[in-house]
């Protein structure tokens, strides 16, 4: 009975030192700020923002882009990179590049078949050329032949206008109209003429259908399929060109390169969800600001060009300045909604846009791409 007597006193006496010593030990770690939330953080701080309070992320405007593979490959393996984390890059320049090997056999392949394509050109060309001059040939042993004829007809008709004088005003006794009609047919050197005449008339009307035929032929149009199959094929050409040239992947800003995932030697696919590298534009940084519906009705549009704080999410004592430049029009899912989306989440906002005017002022932090803040908007 003392000893227990003794012991709760003693027990009690321990479990008070325990408990002060806790109190004193958890005032230390929280350097005497109470609560280590943001809210307990705005009190104890004696920072009280006024108006509407809403989070947002510190962004760059345009937003960073994510680099990976180009649009002509379906997979493709890192020929050789051209810079290093943190590297400034301007629009243009090389940021890495695929294993082109068989990019290139199709652009040689192209390269052929272009040059077979030129040389049917200019096959065309000169088959054109030929067919003019054909044509003029043609007009000549036309215009030959009609001469042919003409002198045949002049041949016979002075043959037979001399027998028919002989036998008409000649020949003794006189013979009857029918009598010197016979005689005329039976005559050899007037049936020679005859035959000779008809011949060169049968002549010239093959060589006017030659004539005719080939003036109906367009050579230009053997011109016309060379060319277009040479575009066609020039613009193969053109295609593998680009192909090869998009595997050299250039920036398409001006900004610094960040969190480079690739060496020579890796293989990207379509598969592969890590970019290749960001690019982080240069220029004014912004902070995308989130209104939930429940609090849009707060948010008028006198507010853009107002000036605006911007609180660290994480410690309210690190303000920044910006300027409001737009409020959209439209409730549309979270930016920083990905894990929403996981879980069914539809939460819906507007999006302020917030220009900072200084993201890295002096004596405090920078503002960094992606950092999360808070946003003190209107009264």
């Amino acid at each position: 009975m003392v000893l227990r007597t003794f012991l709760r006193p003693a027990m009690a006496l321990l479990g008070a030192g325990l408990l002060a010593v806790s109190l004193l030990g958890a005032k230390a770690l929280t350097h005497g700020q109470g609560e280590t939330s943001a809210s307990g953080r705005f009190a104890s701080q004696m920072v009280r923002p006024s108006g509407l309070i809403v989070l947002g992320t510190v962004d760059t405007d345009p937003s960073p882009v994510a680099y990976g593979l180009p649009p002509v490959l379906q997979s493709g393996t890192i020929a050789e990179v051209y810079v290093q984390e943190q590297q400034i890059v301007r629009a243009g320049d090389r940021l890495y590049a695929f294993d082109t090997s068989l990019l290139q056999r199709d652009l040689e392949i192209a390269k052929a078949e272009w040059e077979l394509a030129q040389t049917r050109l200019d096959e065309a060309k000169v088959a054109a050329d030929q067919h003019a001059k054909s044509v003029a040939i043609m007009e000549k042993v036309v215009a030959s032949a009609e001469e042919k004829v003409r002198i045949h007809s002049r041949l016979y008709n002075l043959i037979r206008d001399n027998l028919e004088n002989f036998w008409r005003n000649q020949a003794q006794p006189k013979l009857s109209e029918e009598e010197i009609r016979k005689k005329l047919q039976d005559d050899d050197k007037l049936f020679e003429a005859n035959a000779k005449y008809v011949i060169a008339l049968n002549e010239l009307s093959v060589e006017q259908a030659r004539l005719a035929q080939l003036r109906a032929l367009d050579p230009q149009v053997k011109v016309r399929q060379a060319l277009a199959a040479l575009k066609r094929v020039e613009a193969e050409v053109s295609k593998a060109q680009t192909a090869i040239d998009l595997c050299t992947v250039r920036a398409k800003s001006a900004g610094t390169v960040e969190r480079i995932t690739i060496s020579p030697g890796t293989t990207m696919g379509i598969g592969t969800r890590e970019p290749a590298l960001w690019l982080i534009p240069e220029g004014k940084r912004v902070v995308r600001a989130e209104i939930e519906a429940d609090f849009a009705h707060r948010v008028t549009p006198d507010l853009i060009g107002q000036t605006v704080t911007i609180y660290d999410h994480t410690d309210p004592r690190l303000m920044y300045s910006g300027t409001l430049r737009r409020i959209s029009g439209t409730f549309l899912p979270k930016r920083s909604g990905g894990e929403g989306l996981l879980s069914g989440n539809d939460t819906r906002v507007l999006e302020a846009i917030v220009e900072v005017d200084d993201p890295a002022p002096a004596k405090k932090p920078p503002l960094r791409v992606g950092q999360r803040v808070r946003v003190a908007l209107g009264q």
